[in-house]
Parts: structure tokens; sequence; C-alpha cells
């Protein structure tokens, strides 16, 4: 097995590095048909990907964005992998296989991630809520419809978490839709700074978002533990007075939730579960016993 190492920066501050060649012996196997996407997202990079292809020699690329599960190498595969960086932060890694790659494949594969970042970058700002820089409810609802058809082909675990914050309306009428709107923004930089590359966090209307994981249930709502007090902890910019929390409902895919609109319905119901007992508090299948002394 031969393994090459190397650093290239770009004049646009795309950082390159760890280039791994062959791959195949220190990862698990598998065949080339089983590679599915580790993005369900990755169809915006279509014609990226198609132009690696044509001029790497590479047999599949994939975009594999930090916190997705890792791809194994397909048997009898060589890889070569970058790191796909935005803003100076490594997002995850563009990847692709071959029998046999061409001459000067890893330099042409570096120059690929640096339009992959780009390309991410502008996707973000099309589809980004202009108050809360999460997704719009469209864009959120498209991304989910792919990661469940993924998890349909492939098992990839996927899980939605539905929240919105307790008593927004009060907040409004007593504070003001200015207060009101900065409250929204502050839980929205939270929680997105408390995600992975691969996440997605969308608003869903008002004070409702939802959170696409790649991860299985416990892991979801152990996340979505994670987001409550997170967001019970803040303190908005200007309004410090203003006191917040929000009720969560978690789902994850199975055989009795095998589509997006089941997905929906359920998170959706038990956010109204932790609300009618509460509020302030997450609701799943599975629970937590940290929450059992909550009023």
């Amino acid at each position: 097995m031969s393994v090459a190492s190397g650093a290239v920066t770009s004049e646009r501050q795309v950082t390159v590095m760890n280039m791994a060649v062959d791959l195949s012996s220190k990862a698990s196997q598998a065949s080339p048909a089983t590679l599915s996407m580790p993005d369900p997202m990755s169809e915006k990079y279509d014609t990226i990907l198609y132009l690696v292809r044509q001029t790497t020699g590479a047999s599949h690329v994939i975009v594999q964005l930090d916190g997705a599960p890792i791809q194994p190498v397909p048997n009898d595969l060589a890889c070569l992998q970058v790191p796909i960086v935005h803003q100076g932060k490594r997002v995850g890694l563009l990847r692709a296989f071959a029998e046999e790659f061409v001459s000067g494949a890893s330099h042409l594969l570096a120059g690929f991630a640096i339009l992959v970042a780009e390309h991410h970058a502008l996707w973000s700002v099309a589809h980004c809520d202009m108050l809360t820089r999460a997704l719009t409810r469209r864009a959120f609802m498209g991304d989910l419809g792919r990661a469940v058809a993924t998890w349909q082909r492939s098992g990839m675990p996927c899980s939605l978490i539905m929240f919105d914050l307790d008593h927004f309306k009060k907040i409004n009428d007593t504070y003001g839709h200015s207060a009101g709107d900065a409250v929204l923004r502050a839980v929205a930089h939270v929680v997105q700074s408390e995600l992975r590359p691969a996440d997605r966090l969308g608003r869903l209307g008002g004070e409702e978002f939802g959170v696409l994981l790649f991860v299985d249930a416990e892991t979801a709502v152990e996340i979505a533990e994670r987001l409550r007090r997170v967001i019970e902890g803040t303190i908005v910019r200007d309004y410090p007075d203003i006191e917040f929390t929000v009720s969560l409902g978690v789902a994850t895919c199975s055989s009795e939730l095998d589509t997006r609109d089941a997905l929906i319905a359920t998170a959706d119901a038990y956010l109204y579960e932790a609300k009618s007992e509460g509020r302030n508090r997450v609701k799943g299948a599975l629970s937590i016993p940290e929450l059992d002394w909550l009023d």
C-alpha cells in the first residue's frame, strides 16, 4: 500500500491536507455496488462530481460532510481524499475511488474541493431564512426527504428533532417584535454552533424549527437534550432580561416510520406532548431520566 501526504493552499484560503492514496487496507471493505452518498444532499454537487470522474479516472466520487457516517473503501480500489474547507474550517472531505488514478489526480481533486466548498457556501446563502440564517422550510423539507430516501436505500441513520419556543407570543407582547426577532436569531445561532456540518437546521415557520441528524434514536435524544440546555442558558444581546425555553420532539426512521411525512408527524406529536407535560423538555420514543424532575 502506498500513502501520500501533502499540503496545498489556494488563493481563496482553502487548505488541502492529508491526501491519502489507496486506503483500502486501512478501512472496512465494500463492493463498488454498495457505495452511496454519505451526504444525502450531494445531488447539488452532481456537475462537480461528474467533472472529477472525467478528469481523475475515478469511478466513484462522494462528498463526505463531517458528522456523516464514514464510507468504507470499496475492495480493490484506491482512494484519494482532500478536505473541504470553508472560512478556515474543515466541513468535510471530497473522496474519489478508482482502480487507477491519472497522473496529478490529487492536485486536480484539491482544486475541485475548492469548488465544492464555494458551491456549498453559495447554496446555503440561497436557501437560508433571512432572519435566522437557518434553512428555509422548502430547503429543509427537501433535504429531509432525501435523507429518508437514503435511509430506505442504505440504512444510514436519520433522525428529526422538531422544537419551538415556549410562550413566544408573550415575549413579543411584552418586549416587542424586535426582541422576538433577536431571540429567534440567538436560538438559531446557538443551535447551529452545536451541530456538525452534516446536520441541518431549518426554520419551519414562526418560532418552530427542525433539526435533521444522521444519528440513531438514542443519540438524537441526547442531542435534543443538549440543545434544550444550551437554549435555556442563552442570553440575548441587547435583551439580557428575556428568559426563554423550548420544547422538543424527536423521531427516528424505522420500519414504522419509513417516510418523511411519518417522521414529521411523529416528531410533531412528541413536540406537543412535551408542551402538554409542562414545556421545556424533550419527548421521544426514548426518555431521558434527567427530565423526570422537571415540573
